[in-house]
Parts: structure tokens; C-alpha cells; sequence
């Protein structure tokens, strides 16, 4: 029997396994609805190899292909979809189902009313290289640190879209009419692309979802449930990591330990719900005064730290008092009363990239200590970790 069929046969029962395996992880891990489109995906891959497999069934050559090239289509297209939606792209979907309708239009015309081989051949496969591509650029590129499954992804996208773009290449130099040679070589290029693409990009496809999976539990293990901050564990390793880059890219860096002021009061007075709401709200006053370089935490209870980094040495030494009068002068509404905060801050100026997080802390606790002696609501500044 003729290996292609046996080819087939392999594609179609693969294409349902992976069908049900991105099910499963559409089912197990939160329903995310680029895994359903995934699943679709590969639903319609198993179409396409189904009518090929079918085809001394039809009695129309038409009808096979048109069904083929849709089927195929609407794979690329799916899994397009899924990836846009993946890393939040900005590319409308819209514009790639009206060239997906333009393209088998088209692929339809030449099949069923001017027929013309090379055409009808070539065209949705050339849309399939594009969106192949497409898929390569941005699941590439929507990070500044691809993850190692995206950056395998990637490249398997563009070898197929590449392979397949040759392929393409050759069904449309038949011209108008069956070539043997090209159909042989045509052929041969796309049963030694599609299989090994076929299994490639669905093993990078789970990894990327294990990877995003395994990212989201980091981020949870690192961030503060209520506040939605760094917690302490997050703050600790994410300043040490980012420290010496900071103290070599930036003049001055600092580190500013807060809390909130007689907080055990404010639970007593409006229970744990006022509470957490002065938490919530303090850090979001907070999170606006700041950069987005900024490293925000909470490192336990009522107390917050906060690493910065200033070239201009003026604009770091007034943030601490920026940030005091902002919260100084927001009153937060519970029900039907108000309640004013004020916090303490103590500062420390960092210029050693052998500093640890760690000792920092521990030298503005101690001006956060001074700062309540003082009377509360106050910035307090201690010397310099040299």
C-alpha cells in the first residue's frame, strides 16, 4: 500500500490525540480559552487528514479540495488565534478570518470555475506560511526573555513555514496544468515537513502552557494576596537580584521601610475588613508615586518596603516625603466613616553592590524606629551603606 496513506493514517489518529490533550488542559488548567482554539485546531487538522484519506470517495475533485484547503486553513488559523490571545497581541483577528475568506474565495474560483493548478494549489498554503510566520514573530517577541519552549516554538513555526513556502512554490510553477514532477516533488516536501512540524509545534505548544503555568505559581508563591504586591519572600529575592544592576546602571539607590501608623488601633476600632482595606488602599497610593522599575513589598503585617533607583539624587531623597504626605492626605471610606492614615518611613542610602537586601532592611528599620520616636508621620534618614 501506498506509504502516504500510512502517513495519513498517523496524522489523523495524532492529530485527534492532540485534540483531546489540549482538551484536557483546557479542562485542568483554568479553561483558557487559547487551549480551547488549540483543541479546534487540531480537531480541524484531523478533518483535513480525514478528506484526504476519504478522497477515492468523492466523486467531485472540486469538492475534495475545497474541503481540504479549508480544513487546513481554518487549523492555521485557529492556532493563530489561540497564540494572539495567548500573549495579549495586538493584531485584530478580524483582518486574518477576512484573509482566510479572501484566500479560499480565491482557492475555491480556481478550483471549481477557471481551474488553474498551480493556483488553487499553491494559495492557501502560502496563507498557512504566513500565519506560520506570524505565529514565529510573536510568541518570539512578546517577552524580552522568551522562555525556552517559545523560543523551540519559534523556530519549528518558521522551518514549516519555510519548508512549506518551497513547497507552495513548486505546486504554483506547474502553471495551468498537472505536472507530474513538481506534483512528485510537491509531494515528497510536504509529507516530510508536515508530520515532524505537526508533532514539533504541539510538544512546544504543551511546554509553553507548563511554562506558563509554572510562572503563574511563582508569581503566586512571590506576591501578597491582599495587596497584590511582592511579598516578603518575592521582595527579598527580586531586590538582591536586581540590586547591583541598579547600583551600577543609576546614582542613587535607596531603600525605604514603612509601616502603617498605630494600624493595631484601626483593627480595633473598624475590625480586620478596615483593616485590610487600609492595607489595600495604602498600597495603592503607594504603587501611583512610583516608577514601574520600582521594586514594591510588603514584608509583613502593616509593614511595606520599597527599593528605588534615581539618577537625580534630589528627586530619590524627596520621594519618602512625597510618599508620607500622599498617604497623609487621603482618607480611606469604610462603610459610612473615614479613616485617616499616616505611616513612618525610614531611608537608607545604598552605594556598596555588596550589600545585602537583607542589612538594608535592618539599617531602616532602625531609622523607621527613630521616625516613631519622633512622634509617627515622619521620614527618618540613616547613613549610607558604604
Amino acid at each position: 500500500m501506498n506509504p502516504i496513506f500510512y502517513i495519513l493514517v498517523t496524522l489523523f489518529f495524532t492529530s485527534i490525540i492532540w485534540s483531546v490533550i489540549f482538551l484536557m488542559s483546557w479542562y485542568t488548567l483554568g479553561k483558557k480559552q487559547y487551549a480551547m482554539l488549540w483543541t479546534i485546531a487540531f480537531a480541524f487538522s484531523a478533518c483535513q487528514w480525514a478528506t484526504m484519506l476519504a478522497e477515492p470517495l468523492f466523486n467531485s475533485h472540486t469538492l475534495y479540495w475545497m474541503l481540504g484547503s479549508s480544513f487546513s486553513v481554518g487549523s492555521v488559523l485557529l492556532g493563530t488565534w489561540g497564540h494572539c490571545i495567548r500573549v495579549n497581541s495586538g493584531i485584530k483577528i478580524r483582518y486574518l478570518i477576512i484573509s482566510a475568506i479572501v484566500t479560499l474565495a480565491a482557492v475555491y474560483y480556481f478550483t471549481a470555475i477557471y481551474v488553474h493548478v498551480g493556483l488553487f494549489m499553491s494559495l492557501y498554503v502560502y496563507y498557512d506560511v504566513i500565519l506560520l510566520v506570524l505565529n514565529a514573530v510573536i510568541i518570539f517577541r512578546h517577552k524580552q526573555k522568551s522562555l525556552p519552549a517559545e523560543i523551540g516554538a519559534s523556530i519549528t513555526y518558521t522551518l514549516c513555514g519555510l519548508l512549506l513556502f518551497v513547497a507552495a512554490s513548486i505546486a504554483l510553477l506547474q502553471g495551468s496544468q498537472v505536472n507530474e514532477e513538481y506534483i512528485a516533488l510537491y509531494t515528497l516536501i510536504n509529507f516530510i515537513t508536515v508530520p515532524t512540524a505537526h508533532v514539533g509545534m504541539a510538544v512546544f505548544i504543551i511546554f509553553m502552557m507548563a511554562s506558563d503555568l509554572a510562572e503563574k505559581m511563582n508569581h503566586l508563591a512571590m506576591s501578597d494576596e491582599l495587596t497584590g504586591c511582592l511579598n516578603r519572600r518575592g521582595f527579598y529575592n527580586k531586590s538582591q537580584e536586581q540590586l547591583k544592576d541598579k547600583l551600577n546602571n543609576y546614582n542613587y539607590v535607596s531603600l525605604i521601610y514603612w509601616d502603617i501608623d498605630k494600624f493595631k488601633k484601626i483593627n480595633d476600632e473598624f475590625g480586620h475588613a478596615g483593616g485590610d482595606l487600609v492595607l489595600v488602599e495604602a498600597a495603592k497610593i503607594m504603587q501611583n508615586c512610583i516608577n514601574p522599575c520600582d521594586l514594591f513589598g510588603r514584608i509583613g503585617g502593616e509593614e511595606f518596603a520599597l527599593l528605588i533607583a534615581r539618577n537625580d539624587e534630589s528627586t530619590a531623597k524627596d520621594l519618602p516625603e512625597k510618599l508620607r504626605s500622599a498617604l497623609a492626605s487621603y482618607p480611606i471610606h469604610f462603610n459610612d466613616k473615614v479613616i485617616n492614615v499616616t505611616a513612618s518611613f525610614g531611608v537608607i542610602n545604598i552605594k556598596c553592590n555588596k550589600t545585602t537586601i537583607e542589612s538594608a532592611i535592618n539599617e531602616a528599620d532602625k531609622a523607621l524606629y527613630h521616625a516613631k520616636n519622633e512622634g509617627r508621620n515622619q521620614v527618618a534618614h540613616v547613613n549610607t551603606l558604604n
